[in-house]
């Protein structure tokens, strides 16, 4: 039990820790400091709604070498839905909710 609350404790702080890059001037002040993962987040933000969210955790894994990617569940009921979308690159978090384009697919019942 101990160790499912430091675990969801770890994962927390780390949320709280993160840039929020739907904040006005992140996006701005990330291309400043951090030009190479500016060039990364960009990339990511504009490659990612048009993938399987099961697909993109190992996509920015392989491609960008981002750790503990996780694309929320709960999507916001918008058109186009969107989800929360956290990754760590050379241990910043960063959070972006980000829309999602993927084209649906059936999956029949077993």
């Amino acid at each position: 039990m101990r160790t499912v609350l430091a675990a969801c404790g770890l994962l927390f702080s780390s949320l709280a820790l993160a840039l929020d890059l739907d904040r006005p001037g992140a996006m701005e002040a990330l291309a400043r400091n951090n030009p190479a993962h500016y060039a990364k987040v960009e990339k990511i933000l504009s490659e990612a709604p048009y993938r399987p969210s099961g697909s993109i955790a190992r996509w920015m894994r392989t491609e960008f070498n981002a750790r503990d990617v996780d694309v929320s569940n709960f999507l916001k009921t918008s058109l186009p839905a969107q989800a929360q979308l956290f990754f760590v690159l050379d241990d910043k978090p960063y959070t972006k909710v980000i829309r999602i384009d993927a084209p649906a697919r059936v999956t029949p019942a077993k």
